[in-house]
């Protein structure tokens, strides 16, 4: 399961910031946008893991309090990557309205 979430997260990390205008600085834009990009997967993704394992073993030990703290880290983890992956389609797809 780990290599296919890096194969998504290397997919849905290649960000595409079209139309190039070609203004001075555009690459150094380019790349901060995919290291943010990166970022937002990266914490999306500790976020998901982290509260997983809380939720499951909040829920091993019947800290049923804990647990809703976890399931609403791991939902929001996956929220965030939902976001964060389609957020360039987004983006690219209105600048074309």
């Amino acid at each position: 399961m780990a290599g296919w979430t890096m194969g998504l997260g290397s997919v849905l990390a290649q960000v595409d910031a079209t139309p190039d205008n070609g203004f001075p600085g555009s690459d150094l834009a380019q790349d901060v946008l995919n290291w943010l990009m990166w970022l937002g997967l990266a914490g999306s993704l500790a976020s998901l893991l982290i509260g997983g394992a809380v939720w499951g073993l909040s829920q091993v030990t019947g800290n049923s309090m804990q647990g809703g703290r976890g399931r609403v880290f791991a939902l929001g983890g996956a929220a965030g990557a939902i976001v964060t992956g389609l957020a360039p389609t987004i983006v690219n797809e209105l600048s074309g309205l």
